[in-house]
């Protein structure tokens, strides 16, 4: 199935497979990848059939030490985020591309690679009306770009029959919080793509 992602092709259908069963092939996998044998991983948060997927770069210390994504100050404002156009972690699916603490400047073409197909697989189950990219790292690892998120942010991509919506990561907007203006802008367009499926 991995290999089908990156040939193209591939469809959302109806998975024969669990949100469980991928966490627990995942880890098999990371077992065989020295780079990966040792770390400690962070999955997802939700339940399938969530109206918005959350796809962010990596786990942080505050999200080991909870063992859940988006915890912290970087969480809060993504609370915020998701509370302007009336979510909540209640009805969103959070995940991040790489499952461990990582520093951008270390994760690799080739940990996209192992990462991205079972992040698709966990998308497929979910199955989201919206998913939102969370910086660059998810919005190149899932559209296959090199351009940067301030080229891409703002408008829908289709992708294995999902629309993703780009926009910037609530860490960067801690660091910059000038940037609020478009995430809030972006929010707006998935908030009215949502009303338009209701």
């Amino acid at each position: 199935m991995q290999n089908d992602l990156f040939n193209g092709g591939w469809e959302l259908s109806a998975p024969n497979e669990t949100l469980e069963e991928i966490k627990r092939e995942m880890i098999e996998k990371a077992k065989m990848i020295p780079e990966l044998a040792n770390r400690f991983f962070v999955f997802s948060q939700g339940e399938p059939n969530a109206e918005i997927a959350v796809v962010g770069e990596s786990p942080g210390p505050p999200d080991a030490d909870a063992e859940k994504p988006f915890q912290g100050p970087t969480g809060d404002l993504l609370n915020r985020i998701l509370a302007s156009i009336g979510l909540n972690r209640s009805n969103t699916y959070l995940t991040n591309i790489v499952k461990y603490i990582s520093g951008g400047d270390e994760i690799t073409p080739e940990l996209m690679k192992f990462f991205a197909p079972y992040v698709w697989r966990e998308l497929a189950v979910v199955k989201p009306k919206v998913v939102l990219l969370l910086g660059n790292t998810p919005t190149k690892a899932l559209l296959n770009t090199k351009q940067p998120i301030s080229k891409v942010r703002g408008e829908f991509h289709e992708a294995n029959g999902l629309m993703l919506m780009p926009t910037f990561n609530p860490a960067y907007l801690l660091r910059d919080p000038t940037k609020k203006r478009e995430v809030w802008d972006d929010m707006k367009q998935v908030r009215d793509f949502l009303n338009k499926q209701k």
